[in-house]
């Protein structure tokens, strides 16, 4: 069974991560190149997929993490045809997703296949800790 995750009491991250969610209908219009992505948790991991066709991972991939967020950045680079149609996205493009909490930045992994990057971002799930609260009163 797969663990919930939990997002960040980051207010920032919740709210990119909000835009990222609200803002996938303008640009299934095209109004922007946009990342695709799929995320789940397996084996202690945050997995993200993000399909990226037609771009070298080597030069036209970043990816950053800040704290506990991450972004994703790409650029499709035009090639010069004669052509009748373009109906593919060329330019730069970006995705910020924001990340569970206890992120272990230094030991992300990052795979491309087939058109298909894949970050896998190890976690440390932490049971909350229970603290006992002394109440203070007047003798009465």
């Amino acid at each position: 069974m797969a663990a919930i995750i939990k997002r960040s009491a980051n207010p920032v991250a919740d709210l990119l991560g909000w835009l990222e969610t609200e803002s996938a209908a303008m640009r299934s219009f095209g109004t922007a190149p946009y990342i695709r992505v799929e995320d789940f948790v397996e084996d202690g991991n945050y997995v993200v997929r993000a399909e990226m066709p037609g771009v070298d991972p080597n030069k036209d991939i970043q990816i950053d993490i800040a704290g506990d967020v991450m972004t994703i950045r790409g650029e499709r680079r035009e090639e010069e045809h004669d052509r009748n149609r373009s109906e593919l996205h060329y330019g730069s493009f970006e995705r910020t997703l924001p990340l569970p909490a206890g992120v272990k930045a230094e030991e992300v992994r990052a795979t491309y296949i087939n058109g298909v990057l894949e970050v896998r971002v190890p976690y440390a799930v932490e049971e909350p800790k229970t603290t006992r609260v002394a109440i203070e009163h007047n003798g009465s």
